[in-house]
């Protein structure tokens, strides 16, 4: 198949109502970014309609399509007409991926033919499905008044530190090819709890920890300068319990969100029994449109290509040894890349005086050659967990740790190391003291 020149919005529709009202924002978007629109119907080829009905139900659909995709075209939008066989969400989605659509758009709910655009069935699988972005409408007005120039469209952006929010970040960042855009990034931080408990329990004379909301802000309003560094953006995060997709919903209707992004796994047959999705309760529950990313949109899952470390954390004791670990971090680090020195104080320690000592151990070409580097003083009476916690916070590509001797056998190792070595689930580069 010959693609476009370039890459076209999809627009599934099943006739109804809502399907046309989805159909009218896809022509706004489509225009705005001067790209054509496909108009595509799903035909459910697995249904039981006897055979002898078959022919004269598909000339009745394509009629229907015609008509729909004519309406489309009076706001002077490029439109072609697509019938994508086997099930309604299949099809569209195949259809999707081989047109190499920059997103899909369907309406949540509707039906049509033979019952199958069922609230919660065929949108959410689409959505689900697609390895390609996929937005659920539910309140069109607003959303198609934006793109047609109306008062700027105000998005939630559900965030964690996981590729997940990268592809929501960057996806939401392509919103404003369209119109302006206020954005609000969110943050459910579900370890506030175990922290305080862990504080309790913590020996007599332990300075309190740093404000962990705050450093949880810094970190967050880092990620999301990365892609929307002009524009005002609130970040919010938020300590509790209990479950992401509740919280998340809560702040996207705080901040009158017109569009929730969040980024999603895509989890299918038995991973999903193992899986929990947030992306998918809030998709099912949420009130106003959802945008879901899927987190192979910043790297697809089939593109093979050479990892390349831009964040990496640095574990230090503050001992002399740590240095050679900290050269060997900035030398697996990419041009601008970023490191951060990490060291885990517990009992009465001075904090102010160990984040100095911290800052003296970066070295002093680093800043010359492009280098990034942040230095960072928590409390815990876990070193490992602190510092596999703040790799997850961090989401570094690498954490480098020194060795008080070399590695013959994992008993060798100290027993901060070793921890860190079977706890983490990221890449661990052990440096040993005297290595040459």
């Amino acid at each position: 198949m010959k693609l476009p020149a370039q890459r076209p919005i999809l627009c599934a529709t099943d006739f109804s109502e809502p399907a046309a009202k989805a159909a009218n924002v896809a022509a706004a978007l489509a225009a705005r970014l001067d790209t054509p629109l496909m108009l595509v119907h799903g035909v459910d080829e697995h249904g039981e309609l006897p055979a002898s009905y078959w022919a004269s139900m598909m000339d009745a659909l394509r009629s229907q399509l015609h008509d729909e995709a004519v309406r489309v075209r009076r706001t002077g939008t490029q439109v072609e007409e697509v019938m994508a066989g086997g099930a309604p969400d299949d099809g569209v989605v195949n259809r999707a991926e081989r047109a190499d659509a920059r997103f899909i758009v369907v309406a949540s709910s509707g039906h049509g033919a033979l019952g199958r655009w069922v609230l919660g069935s065929v949108s959410e699988k689409i959505a689900e499905s697609a390895w390609v972005p996929t937005l659920v409408l539910r309140e069109t007005a607003r959303i198609e008044d934006w793109a047609r120039g109306g008062k700027p469209l105000r998005v939630f952006i559900g965030a964690d530190f996981t590729p997940n929010s990268e592809a929501a970040l960057s996806w939401a960042a392509g919103l404003r090819e369209i119109g302006p855009c206020e954005f609000t990034v969110g943050f459910v931080d579900l370890l506030a709890a175990e922290r305080a408990e862990q504080a309790a329990r913590a020996p007599e004379g332990t300075p309190p920890a740093p404000e962990m909301n705050e450093m949880l802000k810094h970190d967050l309003r880092e990620r999301v300068s990365c892609y929307l560094q002009k524009e005002s953006v609130h970040v919010r995060v938020l300590p509790t319990s209990g479950r992401v997709d509740t919280h998340l919903l809560d702040m996207a209707a705080e901040a009158g969100a017109d569009l929730i992004v969040i980024g999603t796994h895509q989890w299918h047959g038995l991973h999903r029994l193992r899986h929990s999705s947030v992306s998918r309760r809030v998709l099912h529950t949420a009130r106003t449109n959802v945008a879901c990313v899927p987190s192979h949109h910043v790297v697809s899952a089939a593109t093979p290509y050479i990892s390349q470390a831009h964040r990496v954390l640095v574990a230090s004791d503050l001992s002399t040894h740590d240095g050679q670990a900290i050269l060997h971090a900035f030398s697996a680090l990419q041009p601008g890349g970023m490191v951060w020195l990490l060291h885990v104080a517990w009992g009465s320690a001075n904090h102010a005086a160990k984040l100095e000592q911290l800052r003296r151990l970066i070295p002093t070409e680093a800043m010359a050659q492009g280098f990034k580097v942040e230095a960072e003083v928590v409390a815990d009476v876990d070193p490992a967990k602190a510092i596999c916690e703040a790799a997850d916070r961090l989401d570094v590509d690498l954490i480098c740790i020194g060795s008080r001797g070399p590695c013959k056998r994992p008993t060798a190792l100290g027993d901060t190391t070793l921890a860190v070595l079977t706890r983490s689930t990221r890449p661990v580069l052990i440096v040993p003291q005297n290595l040459s």
